[in-house]
């Protein structure tokens, strides 16, 4: 029997996943948790064999999770549930160390054929266009900037962002410039609107 472990989601996608795997007499739902944080601990106490990320979080928090999650133990085997299944999303999760990664659209045939594969010890990623990234101005950003970026979003002002990210204020200056430029927009009103739109899309 697998253990899975599954980290947020709401309690629909709990509910029904529990159902789907109860169905069948290779997977058993081990243990959810509520947020980001608990699922380490779970990792400790009911050694799953697969942690499903669930929940609604930033690319970024996924992509650290992902990688504290394989450091704690090399044999948990990650999978990730985006909303949508956007290229740079499914890139982040497969650089970050993830067995594979399914959407919320994706029916119980499509989820078990998933993490049967992963079971198996094989990978399992949808196919996604990489070629798109090519044509997005935000993938032209450097980790760095997209961390400036970020935290403007989260209304911090550059005395704050320099104060977090251990750079100087001139730095800050320095990379909001290159962000502007990249993105087209003329301030960091801007930047932060089309930021947003793009988290929602």
């Amino acid at each position: 029997m697998v253990d899975v472990a599954v980290v947020g989601g709401s309690a629909w996608f709990v509910a029904a996943l529990k159902g789907i795997l109860a169905a069948t007499e290779r997977f058993s739902l081990s243990a959810t948790t509520p947020n980001m944080l608990s699922v380490l601990a779970e990792i400790d106490t009911s050694d799953p064999c697969i942690v499903i990320i669930a929940c609604e979080a930033r690319a970024e928090d996924v992509h650290a999770l992902t990688q504290r999650c394989r450091r704690r133990d090399r044999d948990v085997r990650i999978v990730v549930k985006f909303h949508a299944l956007k290229p740079n999303l499914v890139r982040d999760a497969m650089q970050a160390g993830a067995w594979g990664c399914f959407s919320a659209d994706d029916g119980p045939e499509t989820v078990l054929s998933m993490l049967t594969s992963v079971a198996e010890g094989r990978t399992s990623f949808p196919f996604v266009d990489f070629s798109l990234l090519r044509d997005d101005p935000f993938e032209q950003l450097t980790r760095r900037e997209k961390e400036v970026l970020d935290a403007l979003s989260q209304g911090w002002s550059n005395t704050q962002i320099s104060s977090r990210l251990g750079i100087s204020e001139n730095t800050v200056k320095y990379h909001l410039k290159l962000i502007y430029g990249k993105l087209g927009v003329a301030n960091r009103t801007t930047a932060i609107a089309q930021y947003m739109q793009r988290a929602i899309a």
